[in-house]
């Protein structure tokens, strides 16, 4: 069985749609392959104001936002709030270097459910989409043509 079969039917037991925004290169490269490898969409954004752009554009497509805090164009509070504002209810995982307790408080005010420190490894970060996904996510990605 070749790789790319392998990837396939890997991600077509997708369980759900997320959007992660970070301007870092590899840390976007890598988090966007490990997700995809456990079966999850993933939209990759390389600023706040292009995350902001595409889930616009595709509102209801996304169960799950990844953001890191700075970044150019719009912060990850600056996008988060005007995500907010247009009335995006699903999950948010911050993925950050080192916060202040002003934008940790800031964040748990934008409804965030997890803040994890990028220090870590990334098998934090897939722990905490299980459980905030979990095996009953929808796949919302699939309505909106962003199946594989």
């Amino acid at each position: 069985m070749s790789d790319a079969t392998k990837i396939s039917e890997v991600t077509s037991s997708r369980r759900a749609c997320i959007l992660h925004a970070e301007d870092d290169r590899f840390t976007s490269v890598s988090i966007a392959r490990l997700l995809t490898l456990k079966g999850f969409q993933v939209e990759s954004a390389s600023n706040g104001l292009d995350a902001l752009t595409e889930l616009l554009a595709h509102p209801a497509a996304y169960d799950l936002i990844i953001t890191d805090q700075s970044m150019p164009s719009l912060t990850g509070v600056e996008w988060l709030q005007a995500i907010r504002d247009a009335g995006f209810a699903g999950k948010i995982i911050v993925f950050a270097a080192t916060l202040p307790d002003e934008l940790m408080k800031r964040f748990r005010e934008l409804g965030a459910e997890r803040i994890l420190n990028k220090s870590g490894n990334l098998k934090s970060l897939l722990d905490a989409i299980e459980e905030l996904v979990g095996e009953s996510a929808t796949g919302k990605g699939a309505a909106h043509g962003l199946e594989n």
